[in-house]
């Protein structure tokens, strides 16, 4: 049974983290962070595996160049939003709005088809996802459905064909989803993000490891300012929690994403793009 990883980015600013949205920290180019996907890049090129990054519009001016060497060498660029705001914070006309426009704006700067997409904090639902596929888009990648993840929304996967246990299609559109696992009393996403960044690595291993024995499918994401080894600057209306948020774990987070991919090829992962999965796909059904 052939078993698939997926590595991914959410090219966004610092700024746009959901602990620091709407709290009246003044942008900063400075600290914003988006250069430093070159870092998960050179470590991804270094194992000669090819990732999608799902692109922030109002990213774009700080990381164009370095996004336009990674689409020449193989990556893949996909639609995280026109700018960082959640789609459950948008009417369904504010939201096909802002994906056809932010879509529109990928394809004419990469001269590249725009196929996928991940909602903002993963805001997605039923009727978002009827309208992605309204609009041109393959697959998405939102699903995550975690109780904490505050402007997360839910879709229903049982009309899907499930292809793999992260892996599900309906006709042509597919959904990739976050890994979650049964840990303590709830479940707790094991796909990246915050969630391995903060978690003592001893602690994340164990599940990892526990869930790679079972699973035919993973998959990975991180944000640019996760990688940021200097001092963050000084923000303002955030509390404790918020604060260690933001700055615990950075320093050590590659060599997390090392081991990471090293687990998947000791356990003969093929690790692909999403659009090289459907591609396989279409290619065995024809």
């Amino acid at each position: 049974m052939d078993k698939y990883a997926f590595f991914s980015m959410d090219v966004e600013s610092l700024y746009d983290s959901l602990i620091l949205y709407n709290k009246g920290n003044p942008y900063n180019s400075k600290y914003s962070y988006e250069e430093l996907l070159k870092y998960y890049i050179e470590l991804l090129d270094k194992y000669n595996i090819k990732a999608t990054f799902f692109v922030t519009v109002t990213s774009l001016p700080i990381c164009k160049d370095i996004l336009e060497k990674a689409l020449q060498n193989g990556h893949e660029i996909g639609l995280h939003g026109l700018n960082h705001r959640s789609p459950m914070d948008m009417t369904n006309d504010e939201f096909r709005e802002s994906i056809r426009q932010g879509k529109k704006i990928l394809e004419n700067v990469f001269n590249t088809k725009v196929i996928g997409y991940r909602a903002p904090m993963f805001g997605i639902n039923d009727e978002r996802i009827e309208i992605l596929k309204e609009e041109g888009f393959i697959y998405d990648s939102s699903d995550l459905s975690f109780h904490l993840a505050l402007k997360s929304g839910g879709i229903s996967l049982d009309s899907y064909t499930k292809d793999a246990t992260l892996i599900h299609h309906y006709d042509y559109f597919y959904e990739f989803s976050l890994a979650k696992v049964k840990a303590y009393r709830g479940h707790m996403p094991i796909s990246g993000g915050g969630y391995i960044r903060l978690v003592p690595w001893f602690v994340m291993k164990y599940y990892l490891l526990k869930f790679f024995r079972k699973t035919d499918s993973y998959l990975f994401y991180c944000h640019p300012f996760e990688l940021c080894h200097s001092i963050l600057p000084k923000l303002k209306n955030i509390n404790k929690r918020e604060w260690l948020y933001i700055h615990a774990g950075r320093f050590n987070y590659l060599r997390k994403i090392k081991r990471i991919i090293q687990f998947l090829k000791r356990k003969k992962f093929k690790i692909i793009t999403f659009s090289e999965y459907i591609k396989a796909k279409k290619m065995q059904e024809n």
